[in-house]
């Protein structure tokens, strides 16, 4: 009787490991969403207030740079057998309050 007990107690155990599919896990998805079309319609000259109508409010302006903004966006995507993410850096240079520079990291 206890070896049944014994036996079946770990047949269930060993059931649990890994006999169900992985649950769905949604993205992940953080800071400025910035599509391609967005960076597309950038151009230099612009004001902060144009860039900020066309991609929105920064991630940061830049405690060292004041006239430097950063667009961050991070996504992290999961499936059963992998992690895949994705990180895109955007940093816009101001001078006197008219777009200089854009660079993508």
């Amino acid at each position: 009787m206890k070896k049944t007990i014994l036996l079946l107690s770990t047949l269930f155990t060993l059931s649990a490991c890994s006999l169900l599919p992985s649950p769905y896990k949604p993205p992940v998805e953080q800071g400025n969403v910035i599509k391609t079309e967005q960076v597309q319609q950038l151009q230099l000259g612009m004001t902060q207030s144009q860039v900020m109508f066309v991609l929105g409010t920064p991630m940061v302006k830049s405690t060292f740079n004041s006239n430097q903004w950063h667009y961050l966006f991070s996504s992290l995507y999961t499936d059963s057998k992998s992690k895949l993410s994705e990180v895109k850096h955007l940093v816009l240079t101001f001078q006197n309050g008219v777009l200089q520079d854009i660079q993508e990291k």
